[in-house]
């Protein structure tokens, strides 16, 4: 059985937002926006994060959710088209960006309904 389009929205949304509040307990972070949108793509969220040496980084983080449904895990649904759109869209975020970070990087969180999966760092 497929999820409707209203189904998978409704995952998604959901999936933001828990995973805006799980990225926010797990670090020392604070979310800059939601949902960036440009001609070249979306990033779901944007956080500026202190790292344990004091320096800010700038973490652009993919969330993927997966019904129990799906075959593909969400980090596996990151096609190179997807990872290209994603460093396109964080270079569009970079040249209206004026605060602390002097690095970035991209991350995914991925939930499977029973558990978040967290890769830092990827597709730099």
């Amino acid at each position: 059985m497929t999820m409707t389009i209203q189904e998978r929205h409704q995952l998604g949304r959901e999936s933001e937002e828990k995973a805006a509040e799980w990225f926010l307990a797990a670090k020392k972070a604070t979310l800059l926006t939601k949902n960036y949108r440009t001609k070249c793509g979306e990033i779901d969220l944007i956080f500026d994060e202190i790292l344990p040496s004091g320096q800010h980084e700038l973490v652009f983080v993919e969330v993927r959710a997966r019904s129990a449904r799906n075959w593909m895990d969400g980090p596996q649904s990151v096609d190179p088209w997807k990872q290209q759109s994603l460093k396109n869209t964080a270079a569009h975020y970079l040249t209206q960006y004026h605060g602390p970070a002097k690095t970035l990087r991209i991350d995914l969180l991925a939930w499977d309904r029973t558990g978040w999966t967290y890769l830092p760092n990827l597709w730099i």
